[in-house]
């Protein structure tokens, strides 16, 4: 009996070793990838058992403009003449990626490891690429950010994003600048697993799962980057939509004629699925990634074409209505009887006490009802909030978004308004170094940056208008985090994204000071969630509190980014350290020193 419990424990040895020299020689060759190896595809059905493949991209960047028409102008005065020009063209500026206007889609299985080559061929600017939903594992330099965790790619200059794919979902990848991820700078980023393919019940069902990525361009929606996209279906009605919204500004809702729709996962993250009810129509803010099933009503007969509808949130706004076609093939779909084509899901959607066709998903959080659900009227899925979240948490973040306007003098000596933005008081400058290569008590780097309980650097004396600095707070790793999100702003409704960090919404409230937000955590005022939602995109309302909480168990430097901006900031953004974030940079990764200046970042 020893002797066999030697042998098995020699053998688990052995394979434990063999897998080890095995793993190596992935990450090896993972980063010592040659450059002229052809791009490699990775989109297959997707195998536990499976060894993770190294991907490979190219993606190359390219800005262009059109004029698609002119308009009158009454404001522009010739200075020699002294007259008004009567026509001036309008130039509208847009992206392509490999000479399309939005970028390909990039589909891999979990754990696959990509090698995406990004070439910028754009004049005069520098780009950098985010991956959302990734939480960049033993790559935090591959995030994306310029200055913080990466240099911006310089024109006509190439860079290798070189990562693990670990979290599985419908996901992006975008240029950082706000104007580069409305304007063609993006793509969607699949990634499948095993779990999804082949054990859950509701989502191994439907395996027709095209992506719809809406951008908007001179006040028109477009669908994968087409004006006259229609989604085709060849006989099978099971669909579940990876569904990519990134229009700023607007708010659009979507509902497909004839059909219900239940949301399947949010950023990623897969929802309860016997607890989730379906809806005749959902409203979509900016940054909103999901997957969506389409359901269509019972006892309706099978059309050739139905109506894709985006139908702007406020009828006097300026963003524009677009209809889309869902078009069956007639053939096929004739010769299955309606009732024999298996189309609801194999989970049905629980009874409701409403009517689907009366209930609908207000994703922003705006106007919640019976009939109107909100975010947080949807359960977590299977991942829920881990007990030692419940229990409580290590670190408190508390940040108090506010803006106010700044009385100047313009070139000509006219009067001008500026509107400062800021986050318990700082407005967020990029940094003059490159910050992940750089401790934060280095004086280069230690002498911009504030937060926490650092002294106010220069720039944010009392007699200067704003505090302009690097605002970062530290945050132990491992720490259970609470983190509050307050906005005093009684105007504007601000969507935030969080780098390498997943986190839980465990509280909303309607009131955005200070005091309300700590009563609305101990219970006494806002509205706790029972099964909170796990997001890395929240929308934080005009006047509200949000309060999230997660465990900062990834060392780096993660962005809490305000996506609403349209350059790189606009003030509002705040650094979190994690640990002590100075991972293992290749020796060769860029150094930025060819950049200088704090203020040359901040646009």
């Amino acid at each position: 009996m020893k002797t066999l419990q030697r042998i098995v424990l020699i053998v688990q040895r052995v394979l434990i070793t063999v897998g080890v020299f095995l793993a190596a020689a992935v990450l090896i060759h993972f980063f010592a990838i040659d450059p002229t190896e052809r791009a490699v595809s990775c989109d297959r059905v997707c195998n536990r058992a499976d060894w993770p493949r190294i991907c490979r991209y190219e993606l190359v960047v390219e800005k262009r403009t059109f004029r698609p028409g002119s308009t009158p102008s009454t404001d522009n005065v010739t200075l020699t003449g002294g007259s008004k020009s009567t026509e001036q063209p309008i130039t509208v500026s847009y992206y392509t990626v490999n000479g399309r206007y939005v970028g390909p889609t990039l589909t891999v299985c979990e754990n696959d490891f990509l090698v995406v080559d990004v070439e910028n061929r754009i004049p005069g600017e520098s780009i950098t690429l985010h991956w959302t939903g990734q939480s960049q594992r033993r790559t935090p330099f591959m995030d994306g950010v310029p200055m913080i965790t990466q240099c911006p790619i310089a024109s006509f200059t190439r860079f290798q994003y070189k990562f693990q794919a670990d979290r599985a979902g419908t996901h992006l990848y975008h240029g950082f600048a706000g104007s580069e991820r409305t304007q063609g700078l993006l793509g969607a980023f699949v990634v499948r697993s095993a779990y999804e393919q082949r054990q859950s019940p509701v989502l191994s069902a439907l395996h027709n799962d095209p992506v719809w990525l809406v951008t908007e361009l001179n006040g028109m929606l477009g669908v994968n980057g087409q004006r006259d996209w229609m989604q085709a279906l060849n006989g099978t009605l099971n669909l579940r939509v990876r569904l990519i919204y990134a229009v700023a500004h607007c708010q659009h809702w979507l509902e497909l004629e004839d059909h219900r729709l239940q949301v399947l996962a949010l950023d990623g993250n897969v929802l309860d699925h016997n607890s989730t009810p379906s809806v005749s129509r959902i409203l979509l803010h900016d940054g909103v990634r999901m997957d969506v099933a389409l359901t269509r009503l019972a006892g309706d007969k099978i059309k050739r074409d139905y109506e894709i509808r985006f139908t702007p949130h406020e009828a006097t706004s300026s963003c524009g209505r677009a209809v889309f076609r869902l078009h069956y093939d007639a053939d096929r779909a004739a010769a299955n009887d309606a009732e024999s084509i298996k189309y609801n899901l194999i989970t049905p959607p629980p009874p409701s006490p409403h009517r689907a066709e009366e209930l609908q998903l207000d994703l922003t959080g705006t106007g919640c009802s019976e009939t109107m659900l909100c975010p947080q009227d949807l359960p977590g899925g299977r991942d829920q909030l881990p007990k030692d979240l419940q229990r409580g948490y290590d670190t408190r973040l508390e940040f108090t978004i506010g803006s106010r306007q700044q009385a100047g003098t313009g070139p000509f000596g006219e009067s001008t308004h500026e509107t400062v933005r800021s986050v318990n008081g700082f407005t967020f400058a990029f940094p003059p170094v490159l910050m992940v290569r750089e401790p934060l008590a280095n004086g280069a780097l230690g002498a911009h940056c504030c937060g926490g309980q650092r002294p106010l650097p220069r720039s944010c004396q009392p007699l200067t208008a704003r505090c302009e600095c690097v605002h970062v707070e530290h945050i132990e790793a491992g720490h259970r985090v609470e983190m509050v999100l307050i906005n005093a702003d009684a105007a504007v409704d601000y969507v935030y994204h969080l780098h390498g960090q997943s986190v839980f919404v465990v509280v909303l409230a309607t009131a955005g000071r200070p005091g309300t937000a700590l009563g609305a955590l101990s219970g006494q005022a806002g509205q706790r969630i029972s099964a909170p939602l796990q997001r890395d995109t929240i929308v934080v309302r005009r006047g509200s509190t949000v309060a999230v909480r997660f465990v900062a168990n990834l060392a780096g430097l993660w962005l809490l980014r305000d996506i609403g901006s349209p350059g790189w900031s606009r003030g509002l953004d705040v650094v979190l350290s994690v640990g002590t974030p100075q991972p293992d940079i290749p020796r060769n990764f860029p150094t930025c020193r060819h950049f200088a200046g704090p203020r040359y970042f901040l646009i």
